[in-house]
Parts: C-alpha cells; sequence; structure tokens
C-alpha cells in the first residue's frame, strides 16, 4: 500500500486497537433470556439501541432498562453489564507499543462510537494490563461518540473533531475497520483506511522504527 503523507492520525478503537466481538452480546442475551440469537439481534437492531447509548440518549440505569425492555427479559444490573462487555476481548502489547511511538512523531487521536460501560471496562483493563491510567492517557485526545453526542458513519463528526484538532481534512488520516465510517470520512476529505481481519495498523505502519 502507497503511504500518504499526513499531520495527525486519528483511530477507530473496535477491532482497530482493541479487539471486539458484537456477536458475543446477543449469544449472551439469548442464552440469559432463552430467546433465539436470531430474535435477540432483530430486536437489538430494529430498537437501535447501539446507536441510541453511544449517542449519549442514554444514562447507564435508562440503558440497562431499555435492554430488560428490549429483549423481554428481567436481568438484573450485573448481568447486563457482564453481557454488554463481554464483546471487548483484549488489545495485543504490540499495537500499544505502536500508539506509544507514533505520539512521539504525531499527535494522535481516537474517535469511537462507544459508550460508558464500555470505557469503564477497557479503562480497568488498560490499568491492568498496561499500567495506563484511561484511554484519554493513549492519545492527545480522544473523542467519546457518547460524551460528544454524535455518532459515526455521519459527516458531522468528522466535521467536529476537525474543528476541536484544528487540522485541514487532506493532513489527516483516519483508520476504521467499518466501511461507512471509512467511505464517509473520505466524502469530508480525510485519507482514510478500512482495517480489516487481513491488514490492521501494524501492518500499515510496519516500515515504522519502533
Amino acid at each position: 500500500m502507497k503511504k500518504n503523507k499526513f499531520e495527525a492520525i486519528i483511530f477507530d478503537f473496535g477491532n482497530v486497537i482493541i479487539d471486539i466481538d458484537f456477536e458475543m452480546v446477543f449469544k449472551g442475551f439469548a442464552a440469559g433470556s432463552g430467546k433465539s440469537i436470531d430474535v435477540v439481534k432483530k430486536r437489538m437492531e430494529e430498537s437501535q439501541i447501539f446507536r441510541r447509548y453511544e449517542s449519549g440518549f442514554f444514562e447507564n440505569p435508562e440503558f440497562r432498562e431499555v435492554i430488560r425492555q428490549t429483549i423481554g427479559f428481567p436481568f438484573n444490573d450485573g448481568e447486563i453489564d457482564r453481557i454488554w462487555n463481554s464483546m471487548l476481548l483484549s488489545i495485543p502489547p504490540n499495537r500499544i507499543e505502536l500508539i506509544r511511538y507514533l505520539n512521539t512523531r504525531y499527535p494522535v487521536y481516537l474517535l469511537s462510537n462507544t459508550n460508558l460501560l464500555h470505557i469503564s471496562w477497557c479503562n480497568n483493563y488498560l490499568k491492568e494490563s498496561f499500567q495506563i491510567n484511561s484511554v484519554n492517557d493513549l492519545f492527545k485526545e480522544a473523542f467519546l461518540s457518547y460524551e460528544i453526542e454524535m455518532w459515526k458513519p455521519d459527516e458531522g463528526i468528522y466535521t467536529h473533531v476537525l474543528d476541536q484538532i484544528k487540522t485541514s481534512a487532506k493532513d489527516v488520516i483516519f483508520f476504521d475497520d467499518n466501511l461507512a465510517n471509512i467511505e464517509a470520512a473520505k466524502r469530508v476529505g480525510i485519507q482514510s483506511v478500512h482495517i480489516t481481519p487481513n491488514f490492521g495498523i501494524l501492518d500499515y505502519f510496519k516500515d515504522q522504527t519502533i
């Protein structure tokens, strides 16, 4: 792949830095409620619960109640939190090393569709695994959808970030595993790289000296 020139880096989080598996959430709520995975997945998709929670529509107590209503089962708070966080897997140490190295050369930012439960889990994970106090400590600035009340792939979230970091779109490179997010960023003028199971950030930056 031809390497582009850029002045700032923006990373997505899920499946770019931390490995995730959405299916774990559907499987967990299906197993706990006795409903089929297809039914659970359909109900969650129709309710747009990911988008609403990750756009800041709900505080945690409201989110848990929406889960109960959407799936139709009286999960307790702990069960909901455990299943919701089950999609979060791990971060390979070499990705952390890469980000730390890139931070010495560029302003590195995070732009993630996420929510308070997931960020709380990730902060604990980073502290236990890498002695990093929080997600924010890995980046010059972290733009989290539930905090800024915007959601990828809406184009407004990209223009908001560009305004905040005061960098032209053409001088920014963005990495995301969701093709719709990549296409939206390109429409705004941001250089964008689609991350796939066979091509990650370590592959893109393999010529860098760490």
